[in-house]
């Protein structure tokens, strides 16, 4: 137990500093500086910053025990699967002018999180 915890804070640890740095990464070229060289090395921090949380959420994966992975890989595989087809499905009607609010990534990150949440309790549900 003693480990999950340990895992749980260093990967919301390290999904904070990525949000911290995406934030400066998106805001910084229009409210900080006006300067290329300091937009690339935002983008390079940002994405050692994605490399880490991968890393570090592969070994939070491997210490689940079979059911936290089913539930998590089944969590997974659902989110990505409406994430991709709600998104198309978005642009889609967006395009065909049945929707007058465009598509955004940031409406696609929200989606995926909600969906990922709900799906991981309702899964974890199905099994107890």
């Amino acid at each position: 137990m003693k480990v999950h915890k340990r895992h749980n804070k260093i990967v919301l640890a390290w999904t904070f500093l990525w949000l911290i740095s995406f934030a400066i990464l998106v805001g910084g070229p229009n409210e900080l500086w006006e300067n290329n060289t300091i937009t690339i090395i935002a983008a390079i921090i940002n994405f050692i910053l994605i490399i880490t949380m991968l890393y570090v959420s592969k070994n939070q994966f491997d210490d689940y025990d079979e059911l936290q992975k089913t539930v998590q890989l089944k969590a997974v595989s659902l989110t990505l699967f409406l994430t991709i087809f709600m998104g198309v499905f978005w642009m889609g009607i967006f395009e065909a002018g049945l929707l007058e609010i465009e598509p955004r990534v940031h409406h696609l990150v929200m989606f995926a999180a909600l969906t990922f949440i709900c799906s991981s309790i309702f899964i974890f549900k199905k099994y107890q």
